[in-house]
């Protein structure tokens, strides 16, 4: 474990595996004052995100960075367990799947019936409506994935791991442009207020350009909203993860219904949002309260751990929400042969291990003994889950 003190408050960090640009990301965030009371907790797979750490845990006070939360607002995976025990044609399930649920940038023909429980007319930040509408039942790319796993005991279970797709970036980039925007006009106020305290209006608008210019210093990344500005986000948020949730629902539903199958159990962990109920913002990181029942992907060869939370106060409740990456995805494209990628995965049915997918292969995440390690003080391990058959968009 690692601590780092900041201006505005200290952040604990599980693991002692962490690179210089993610530390270098975690004071950043130190150095801002709504980091203050936050109590900030960085999980064991954390790794550096696109101007902030995937991994994040923090009490939300008075301000909020939609950055934190980031473009998937809602992303998580939906565990199903299936009641039947007969033999799966896995190439059966792989066309249905590639039949029947969009991935990448498409969308559906036709809207998912489910798609009428979402209040589209509420949203308050602009976006795509038939465009949101068409995207529920819809996977995605990157990290997101398909898979059919299998416990001790034989039991299978479809995992499905997505989010809000466009309606969340675009709530996201919508809100944290705004921050940027009201970050300025904050720091404008003040500089009109205190000039013309001092009598000196004259210099106002020569101190306003000058503002203007070191603009582009400031961490754009981590610019809040608060106020009514923060109201307006979480409504929005709130709406998006309900969307999320929804989204994986939909394809559940697509390819059980196809494949004939019934549904024994199933629970939903989401990684990528705010806990209204408790103000804990987590950002590539899950729930872990006592009891509660929580999935965590590995890669798409060792399969995920089923889990159940400790409750652990000091962890903000909350676990790890995968493996963590050690290589980048462009570093993945250069050093992954496609011959070790098909090797390592040939007990696993897949048509997605291919040179465009090598940046999701085992290689890139950290082992899962690792993960296990570090995570015995907020969960305990009920099941290690094998991946039978696994779909990413190419």
């Amino acid at each position: 474990m690692k601590t780092i003190q900041g201006t505005y408050g200290e952040a604990k960090i599980f693991t002692d595996n962490v690179d210089d640009l993610t530390i270098k990301q975690v004071t950043a965030m130190l150095e801002e004052q709504f980091a203050t009371d936050s109590r900030v907790r960085i999980m064991p797979d954390c790794h550096a995100g696109k101007g902030s750490v995937i991994g994040t845990t923090m009490h939300v006070t008075d301000e909020v960075v939609p950055n934190l939360v980031g473009v998937d607002i809602g992303c998580g995976m939906l565990c199903t367990r299936l009641a039947e025990q007969e033999p799966i044609d896995y190439a059966k399930l792989d066309a249905t799947i590639q039949r029947l649920v969009p991935s990448g940038m498409s969308v559906r023909q036709q809207a998912h019936p489910l798609s009428e429980q979402v209040p589209f007319d509420q949203v308050l930040a602009p976006f795509n409506e038939t465009r949101a509408r068409l995207s529920i039942g819809t996977l995605g790319g990157g990290n997101h994935f398909i898979e059919l796993n299998q416990d001790a005991a034989g039991q299978r279970y479809l995992v499905i791991h997505s989010g809000s797709r466009n309606l969340g970036k675009t709530i996201a980039e919508h809100y944290q442009a705004e921050a940027e925007t009201a970050r300025f006009q904050f720091d404008a106020d003040q500089v009109i207020a205190e000039l013309k305290q001092q009598g000196r209006e004259s210099d106002i608008q020569t101190t306003l350009q000058q503002l203007k210019e070191k603009r582009s210093t400031f961490n754009k990344d981590l610019a809040s909203v608060s106020g009514e500005a923060m109201e307006r986000y979480l409504h929005d948020l709130k709406i998006a993860q309900r969307y999320a949730a929804l989204n994986r629902q939909a394809m559940t539903e697509v390819i059980f219904e196809a494949m004939g199958w019934t549904v024994a159990d199933q629970f939903d962990t989401i990684h990528n949002y705010i806990d209204l109920d408790a103000m804990i913002l987590r950002k590539g990181a899950i729930s872990a309260k006592a009891g509660e029942r929580a999935i965590i992907p590995m890669n798409m060869r060792d399969g995920s751990l089923i889990v159940v939370g400790k409750g652990n106060p000091d962890w903000n409740y909350s676990a790890p929400h995968g493996a963590g990456r050690i290589m980048s995805r462009s570093k993945a494209f250069k050093t992954v042969e496609l011959d070790e990628f098909e090797k390592t995965m040939t007990d696993v049915w897949s048509s997605s291990v291919v040179a465009s997918t090598r940046d999701e292969s085992p290689f890139v995440y950290k082992p899962m003994d690792e993960i296990i390690r570090n995570t015995k003080e907020t969960v305990d391990v009920v099941e290690i889950i094998k991946p039978l058959y696994n779909f990413k968009a190419k």
